[in-house]
């Protein structure tokens, strides 16, 4: 069909017109959703928004957003049991599998001094080192360790899991303080001063609480001094109160306490004062939510029950091999399924949400991170029964009211912060 001149210019001025009122119209979903995106920048600590709808979109928030987890005794089950990093198995609650599988970008393995090795300490740390540094040799594809905070960000745009190592108990420094040095080449980044028993360097908070004295001693001080000096992270979780004041007081740069809830909520000398989490803020530092739910709840321990995939193992499997190649829809039919089978007691992932929102209105959200304490030998909240579980933790933040930069402050973004400032 044919047209003349000037009906073809009368349809163009039409278009025209449509064009122009639909381009100042009132913005549609999609545009809406992209009105309230925060663009990304090069900096990785820098707040994203790319959610509307949390509820909805919680699990890809959670895969999205960088996770990092800065307490985690694996390394202790290939000492004990001979567990194989790579292998899913039936005694540990993280490995490569499940802590992919809940995505993970960023795991601290700590290195602890089993008692029955405390006379050999120094050997015995660097031997857990070579057994973490021989995940990177055994799943070289999957899995690498950083030293610096660049380390990590080129790590994690490369797809693989993140490691990085701590040591908890200074008792491998023994008596030489320049051993500190020794351990920072070997890839260390960060050091509990104390375990459950005190040390040279000072007295642990178990120790505190029965005698009630106690502190830093001089060579403790210059091991704090040591370790500012080098850019390696202080980590005060275990730590007697007194010797966390004076470690306060001795070092300048932000302090970690990697896996440590809250006493006002649960009195158990493990657990942090007001004062102790508002000193930690203050220096800029983080706290770690320790999964352990004796840490959790006063009366955890009389009240445990059978966790989830303890009771649902079939079920959870079964859910699992149907949905592996999509953790999101795993992750939706886990939930859906748990919520169709509530179990009664227990200590739960919204008990650790109370610790975490005891933190937020103390000082603010951003001081909060995750330590848990996994394959330490705890028994976790029921529904946070290993690694996998991580995503869970996200959306039960968005039910709480937590906003998506909040989120990802928690989740990871508040340790980036922290580690770049004092390791570089």
């Amino acid at each position: 069909m044919k047209y003349s001149s000037i009906t073809l210019f009368g349809i163009l001025i039409l278009f025209n017109f449509i064009f122009a009122f639909c381009k100042n119209e009132t913005p549609t979903k999609q545009s809406k959703d992209t009105s309230q995106q925060v663009t990304q920048t090069k900096n990785k600590m820098d707040t994203i928004i790319k959610f509307t709808y949390l509820t909805k979109d919680a699990y890809k928030l959670h895969f999205d957003a960088t996770v990092i987890d800065f307490h985690n005794d694996y390394v202790y089950q290939v000492y004990y049991r001979n567990a194989n990093f790579g292998k899913r198995d039936n005694f540990t609650q993280s490995g490569l599998p499940r802590l992919i599988e809940g995505g993970v970008d960023v795991q601290i393995f700590a290195v602890w001094i089993v008692q029955n090795e405390i006379k050999r300490a120094n050997k015995f740390a660097k031997e857990q080192i070579a057994r973490i540094k021989n995940f990177e040799t055994e799943y070289p594809e999957q899995f690498e360790l950083a030293n610096s905070y660049d380390d990590i960000i080129r790590i994690n745009k490369s797809g693989k899991l993140c490691g990085l190592m701590g040591i908890e108990d200074g008792a491998p420094i023994e008596n030489d303080i320049d051993e500190i040095n020794t351990f920072y080449d070997l890839g260390i980044r960060y050091i509990g001063l104390t375990w459950n028993h005190s040390n040279k360097i000072g007295t642990s908070a178990r120790d505190e609480s029965q005698s009630g004295t106690g502190g830093l001693t001089k060579y403790g001080i210059e091991v704090v001094k040591r370790m500012d000096e080098l850019g390696m992270l202080i980590d005060v979780s275990h730590m007697g109160e007194n010797a966390f004041w004076d470690v306060i007081n001795n070092s300048k740069n932000p302090i970690i306490a990697s896996h440590s809830n809250c006493y006002a909520l649960n009195p158990h000398f493990r657990n942090l004062n007001d004062d102790q989490i508002k000193a930690i803020a203050k220096s800029g530092g983080i706290i770690g939510m320790n999964f352990l739910d004796e840490f959790i709840e006063q009366d955890a321990k009389a009240n445990r029950v059978k966790n989830y995939y303890q009771v649902y193992k079939k079920d959870l499997d079964e859910i699992y091999e149907t949905n592996k190649s999509n953790l999101i829809k795993f992750n939706e039919e886990r939930e859906k399924f748990m919520n169709e089978h509530p179990i009664k007691g227990g200590t739960t992932i919204d008990n650790i949400i109370d610790h975490i929102d005891h933190i937020k209105n103390l000082v603010g959200v951003d001081y909060i991170g995750l330590g848990s304490d996994f394959d330490g030998g705890i028994t976790p909240p029921v529904d946070l029964y290993d690694a996998t579980c991580y995503p869970l933790l996200t959306k039960k933040l968005i039910e709480r009211g937590y906003k998506e930069d909040e989120i990802r402050k928690i989740l990871g973004l508040n340790f980036l912060r922290v580690f770049k400032q004092v390791c570089g």
